[in-house]
């Protein structure tokens, strides 16, 4: 997709593209740089979306997180590729997490807040680019909630190992405690457990299980510290139950969270046996049922961290320069490409655009154009007027047609050039046939004079196909000849009007009857055709500025780019930064600043619309006072009826005129037939001759009389 623009322009950002994408995809945490590639690739993706339509017709393709073995899952669209390449990110900074040394309060500090970024990232997905997919989301986006938990309880166990290392109260660290039980009991509930591998399952029901053990022992040490010995007793008990649920995973645990959970049950067992001991011997306090107990406040310590290149997408414009890295490019791909939300809005423009130029304008002009036609229609004007006291403009349009055509005379000629056809097309035949009966005479006179010894076949009995033959041509031309003297019928019939349509307009004027100047009503009639004409005039004019007005809005809509102004203004909508979403909306200023000119014109259009309804009840009253002053005058009746038997005359010119061509044109073709019929006609009857000179030799008596000497 070029956008009108040459697409070999961007043929290297396209193979830059290709090429970052594939370095990005093979990172890993052992790279120093591997996750800044991947979100350099990220933002180039986000720059990219604000360029391009998130649907573009090629596909992206992702295998499955946990069954890589499964065929990838392909989406054309944009927001697809960066869903999954951030899913990878967030991946990456879940790896660096669980890679750093928590012994140290730094390497705590660091491991947190790489699992607030990747549950930041996750989040992100969620909530910001997923609901834009335009597409059913593969099974593994299912995930990002109760990932973003996981995440999210490994962010807050680095918190609970910092509070564990710098000996924080027993109250705190059990609030901290619970709170990533919660966590990792979130993740689980909001799970299918067969969408995760066995191990995860079994780790994080241990986390779980072994943080409310946490939790319940912290509180219980609290207990005592506060002389609350039955509250301690039932904590221990809770936080045995807990952690003996915990030790049932071992077998899926590393050997050093096992060790944990051991060390844990031993110091509960302990501090167990010893709270019993005392409270039997020395406090004697009810143990409270847990119910009884009151729940453990949590602390949230931490959240979903978003990175900025996230919501930044040109901070890697300030990374350090690699120059031994042709793939890290400090500017953005394609970045001379027009956005596609101005593109979006220039289409938005030409829809608003074309809608007033096509309906407000010209279909306003037409439907004007329509209503004038109608009246003057019903009315039968202009015609009405030109039958009083001119020639209506259709007529005078026929005579010129006719005269251009030969008139009369032209009728004449052709009937004239048929009957000779016609004529000699009779001629040909007749010489045929008359050929066929000499030749036949000859033979029927030589067979009498010769008797048996003319021995060869009679006339009759060779030419009875040529003379078939020559009968259905000879009953066809008198077809032909009958029509003719149908036409001519027509002619001797519409001669004369014909004849006056072969005049000049003047001419025929003055042969047509009109009004008597000494008529009482002459010049009033006179007078309205003047005025109605007047009007018709004006209506005239103002149909003329209108279809200007109409090219106006054409030519200007032809010509009208605001592209350069659409891009300025998405510059400052956005000052840059390709996150800022654009709707064609936002444009909305500039599209009423351009059709202003449109809307100019649209207005102009309206003002003729009551002048015009003015002019057309008008002239209808006008014509109505016409009418009656015109109705039953003789001499107009007459007239009227003359022109009418012109219009007739002009359909029967040209009905006449057709079919003396199509006579032309078939006697033309059939001479041709015709002369081969004569000439096969004589070419047998002077073979036939020929022959009977050879017999007559051959049988005279005085020639066999001394033959036989």
């Amino acid at each position: 997709m070029s956008y009108a623009e040459e697409g070999k322009k961007y043929e290297a950002d396209c193979e830059l593209l290709d090429a970052m994408r594939e370095h990005a995809l093979k990172q890993t945490t052992e790279d120093a740089l591997g996750l800044e590639d991947l979100s350099i690739y990220f933002n180039q993706l986000t720059f990219l979306g604000s360029r391009f339509p998130l649907n573009l017709n090629f596909h992206i393709g992702w295998f499955p997180i946990f069954r890589p073995k499964q065929k990838p899952e392909i989406i054309s669209n944009f927001n697809y590729e960066k869903c999954c390449v951030l899913y990878r990110i967030a991946g990456m900074y879940s790896e660096l997490g669980c890679s750093q040394n928590t012994v140290s309060t730094e390497g705590t500090r660091r491991a947190c807040q790489y699992f607030q970024n990747a549950a930041g990232c996750l989040q992100y997905i969620q909530s910001d680019i997923l609901p834009d997919l335009r597409a059913k989301a593969p099974q593994d986006f299912e995930l990002l909630e109760p990932l973003v938990s996981l995440m999210m309880a490994q962010a807050h166990e680095c918190i609970w190992q910092k509070a564990v290392m710098e000996h924080m109260k027993h109250g705190t660290v059990a609030r901290l405690a619970v709170k990533v039980a919660d966590l990792y009991e979130a993740f689980l509930s909001n799970i299918h457990k067969n969408m995760i591998p066995d191990d995860w399952s079994h780790n994080v029901e241990a986390k779980a299980n072994y943080f409310q053990a946490v939790a319940q022992y912290q509180k219980a040490n609290e207990a005592i510290s506060n002389g609350r010995y039955g509250e301690e007793i039932a904590r221990l008990r809770l936080a045995k139950t807990s952690n003996t649920a915990a030790l049932t995973h071992t077998k899926a645990l590393h050997p050093s969270f096992v060790d944990q959970l051991t060390a844990l049950d031993q110091s509960i067992d302990r501090d167990l046996i010893r709270a019993e001991k005392d409270n039997d011997l020395v406090y004697m306090e009810t143990v409270p049922e847990p119910s009884q107990l009151a729940p453990i406040l949590r602390s949230d310590m931490v959240k979903p961290t978003v990175p900025n290149f996230v919501t930044h997408p040109n901070y890697w414009l300030v990374l350090a320069d690699r120059p031994n890295d042709p793939l890290f490019i400090k500017r953005p791909l394609f970045d001379k490409l027009v956005p596609f939300a101005v593109h979006q809005a220039i289409s938005v423009f030409a829809d608003k655009k074309d809608y007033i130029v096509k309906v407000d304008i010209v279909g306003k002009n037409q439907e004007l154009n329509a209503d004038q036609q109608r009246c003057l229609d019903e009315l039968n004007i202009p015609y009405a007027l030109d039958v009083i006291d001119t020639l209506p403009a259709q007529l005078i349009d026929h005579a010129e047609e006719v005269q251009h055509e030969g008139g009369i005379q032209s009728l004449h000629d052709m009937l004239y050039k048929i009957q000779n056809m016609s004529n000699k097309t009779l001629k040909l035949i007749e010489d045929g046939f008359n050929a066929l009966e000499e030749e036949n005479e000859q033979d029927a006179t030589l067979s009498r004079q010769y008797g048996k010894l003319w021995n060869r076949p009679p006339s009759r009995t060779l030419t009875h196909e040529l003379l078939t033959l020559g009968t259905q041509y000879n009953d066809t031309v008198q077809a032909a000849q009958k029509a003719d003297r149908i036409v001519q019928a027509k002619v001797n019939n519409w001669g004369k009007a014909i004849a006056m349509l072969s005049r000049s307009a003047s001419e025929i004027k003055t042969h047509l009857p009109s009004l008597p100047y000494d008529d009482e009503y002459h010049a009033e009639i006179h007078e309205l055709l003047d005025n109605i004409r007047s009007k018709l005039d004006l209506l005239k004019a103002a149909s003329d500025e209108r279809a200007r007005l109409e090219t106006e809005a054409k030519t200007l809509a032809e010509n009208d780019d605001i592209s350069e102004v659409l891009l300025s203004k998405a510059n400052e909508l956005t000052k840059g930064s390709p996150v800022i979403k654009l709707e064609p909306e936002q444009f909305a200023s500039v599209f009423d600043q351009h059709l202003q000119a449109y809307k100019r014109i649209q207005e102009q259009i309206l003002t003729y619309v009551d002048p015009q309804n003015d002019l057309l009840q008008s002239i209808t009253d006008l014509h109505g006072q016409l009418t009656l002053l015109t109705a039953n005058k003789s001499p107009l009746i007459k007239r009227e009826k003359a022109i009418s038997n012109l219009e007739s005359a002009f359909t029967k010119f040209k009905e006449i005129r057709t079919n003396l061509v199509e006579g032309i044109k078939f006697y033309s073709n059939y001479t041709d037939t015709i002369s081969q019929f004569r000439d096969d006609c004589l070419e047998f009857a002077i073979s036939r001759k020929l022959e009977a000179a050879d017999l007559s030799r051959d049988a005279n008596p005085t020639r066999l009389l001394l033959l036989k000497k």
